[in-house]
């Protein structure tokens, strides 16, 4: 094959990146004392650049969804990426830096026969990752994923952030073509799940067909919560959860002009911002005096109204819905005040609830979820991933729950590790263990929110930066140390402080600063 002389091996500074094409590639150059190792350049979950994340020690992490990357072998190490990298030959030759490109298709390894069957209920983040990697792994007995949906697996934040706007983005929904389960053997099947029984391990669905299984991962997800308000079956009243209930969105959005949207949780200033960016008259009516209080405070959930209002979204905060109003279509929102918002398009936003209901032999705790330990096992033979799983926080923590997308993609990652048999070589003989800093991300107006940690209360939130800007990076502070941060427009710091809250939990507001990245920029970026 032939080699391709890119760049002097002087030019590249001992921890130095640089991006070069060659041919159709983009490759990344990572300079590593006196080697140098070259991955893709472009993260394949959206397309970012990514000589313009963090490297950490063998990790690269991507600046806007903040995937993780080996810079040695381009391995994926996080979500919400779903391919690795490509790694390019490498060989120094007179102080040249000379690459090879791979050949596109490795050959497939022989794998020895196996008779079990693993089923996975969801076909979301965690059952998707679940599936792959079940095969990544050498797992060669039958993947059955069963899906109310008849969709390949898809990206669901893109819903209410990109698909209501109309707003191009690149992130890669479904997450794999329809080939990719053919070629793995990953069975895909159509079915309202109506009973799990974890004592005999049988599963029985909707349409009267049922089935066993060795390991079985539930990855159900949350429902949105629908409320008992007079009014609320009228159409023209919607939930989004999926790709069906967005599109039903869009079909009314294109007739109608004024919008109201019930609740202020991130899906529904999400939506609320869509809708706007599509020019519709939007109001938002929240029982809260400020969005994302319990999650981010007041301080910074009001950033988030400053934000809407100046483009032109309408709030009513603090107030209760009484009732929709209509004869057939909703014509008006009641206030409990007894303001009258009128409305041709509603969407609520009031919450989720986790999809538990036909899980027999494990008792659901009250909120819904299914209690997990570190491996994400629920019971013998049976784990449970994303939005349903109550799992320690850092692994050995209190249990919590949390519903967002790349959280959901470790879980199903993990339990699949456990599933297979893998994860003992990991985790010391235990199993593979989740117990990574919990991170997600919001975007409103092409503006995005990144969180890092989890935070249920806290003694103080410091601030860098410019909350009217808004750019910010806030630190949430519990007797000293910082439990959580917060960070709009801050790409490369929140990537760095996702990195360092995964290192220790000890830190301090001043160890932090006010540009964590640049504990990175050293060079060979080693640990701090």
């Amino acid at each position: 094959m032939p080699q391709h002389d890119v760049a002097a091996l002087t030019d590249l500074p001992d921890g130095a990146m640089r991006t070069v094409q060659v041919e159709d590639h983009q490759i990344l150059l990572i300079r590593d004392g006196q080697g140098v190792h070259a991955i893709g350049a472009v993260c394949p979950h959206a397309g970012a650049p990514l000589d313009q994340g963090i490297r950490n020690a063998d990790r690269i992490v991507c600046p806007w969804h903040k995937a993780a990357f080996c810079i040695r072998t381009g391995a994926l190490l996080d979500p919400p990426a779903v391919d690795p990298l490509p790694r390019y030959d490498v060989r120094i030759d007179s102080q040249r830096i000379l690459l090879t490109i791979p050949p596109a298709e490795p050959a497939t390894p022989t794998l020895p026969p196996d008779r079990r069957s693993f089923v996975i209920v969801g076909a979301g983040a965690a059952g998707a990752l679940a599936a792959q990697t079940l095969r990544q792994t050498g797992f060669n007995g039958r993947v059955i994923m069963l899906d109310r949906e008849n969709r390949v697996p898809y990206d669901r934040t893109v819903l209410s952030k990109f698909t209501l706007s109309g707003e191009p983005n690149a992130e890669k929904s479904p997450l794999q073509p329809q080939s990719f389960y053919r070629q793995h053997r990953i069975e895909r099947r159509t079915a309202e799940v109506t009973r799990l029984d974890a004592t005999q391990k049988r599963i029985d669905c909707a349409d009267g067909s049922s089935l066993t299984y060795d390991a079985a991962l539930l990855a159900t997800g949350a429902d949105p919560i629908l409320p008992k308000l007079p009014g609320a079956a009228l159409k023209n009243v919607f939930l989004l959860r999926s790709r069906s209930d967005a599109d039903a969105i869009l079909a009314q959005a294109e007739r109608s002009q004024r919008v109201v949207v019930l609740g202020a949780s991130f899906i529904a200033m999400e939506v609320a911002a869509s809708l706007r960016e599509r020019g519709l008259d939007v109001t938002v009516v929240g029982q809260e005096t400020a969005p994302f209080a319990k999650q981010l405070g007041e301080r910074i959930g009001n950033v988030f109204v400053g934000l809407h209002r100046n483009n032109g979204v309408e709030f009513r905060l603090g107030q209760k819905v009484q009732a929709l109003h209509g004869e057939t279509d909703v014509q008006a929102v009641v206030l409990a005040d007894g303001q009258r918002l009128a409305a041709d398009l509603v969407v609520i936003g009031f919450g989720v609830r986790p999809v538990t209901g036909y899980l027999h032999g494990v008792a659901p705790h009250p909120d819904g979820g299914v209690t997990v330990d570190a491996t994400l096992k629920a019971a013998d033979g049976l784990y449970a991933a994303g939005d349903i799983a109550r799992f320690p926080l850092h692994g050995d923590g209190p249990p919590i729950r949390v519903e967002h997308w790349r959280v959901a993609q470790q879980h199903g990652r993990v339990a699949a590790l456990n599933m297979a048999g893998q994860g003992a070589a990991q985790g010391a003989g235990q199993g593979a263990r989740y117990d990574a800093t919990p991170v997600f991300w919001t975007i409103q107006y092409l503006k995005r929110l990144d969180y890092i940690g989890h935070a249920t209360d806290w003694d103080d939130i410091i601030v860098h930066g410019d909350l009217e800007k808004p750019e910010f990076l806030a630190y949430y502070v519990k007797a000293g140390w910082v439990i959580a941060a917060a960070g709009l427009d801050h790409d490369q710091d929140t990537a760095a402080l996702i990195e360092l809250f995964n290192q220790r939990r000890d830190w301090t507001p001043e160890a932090l600063g006010a540009t964590p990245a640049e504990r990175f920029k050293s060079p060979a970026s080693k640990q701090p």
